[in-house]
């Protein structure tokens, strides 16, 4: 059975804004950073996702899960608008202590995260650019 899909994140969400990203903590120790087998670190992001539902804006904060040598985010500000590289969505079964299915777990993953924000100068209302001056 599939149990990985690839989101298409346009198409999903109207847009997606960066909150923050922590370590994601080894299950029974809070205080050990979980790794994948091969050692490299693993994070927990936050986001606030912008969708359409029923045709009205809704606003969710969503987990994703990352895996990198260095905090993914560091660069960013909260609130800053992102793009997330290879983003997927995973459904499994969620069980209680004695292995009967309860219901579906949902999770989230991604392989970076990227800032859409314009990194351009913005120009004043009314006033030209330094070169259109300089011309003058």
């Amino acid at each position: 059975m599939i149990q990985n899909f690839a989101i298409d994140q346009a198409a999903t969400f109207e847009s997606l804004l960066f909150l923050s990203c922590e370590p994601k903590t080894a299950f029974g120790d809070s205080f050990r950073q979980e790794t994948t087998k091969d050692g490299l670190p693993k994070w927990e992001a936050q986001f606030v996702a912008r969708f359409r539902q029923f045709g009205r804006a809704t606003n969710e904060i969503i987990k994703v899960g990352l895996v990198s040598e260095r905090a993914p985010g560091a660069d960013l500000a909260p609130a800053t608008p992102v793009e997330l590289v290879g983003f997927e969505i995973g459904v499994m079964d969620k069980k209680d202590r004695n292995g009967n299915v309860t219901g579906a777990q949902v999770w989230y993953r991604c392989q970076e995260v990227r800032s859409t924000a314009s990194t351009a100068p913005r120009s004043r209302a009314g006033q030209g650019s330094t070169s259109e001056a300089a011309a003058s």
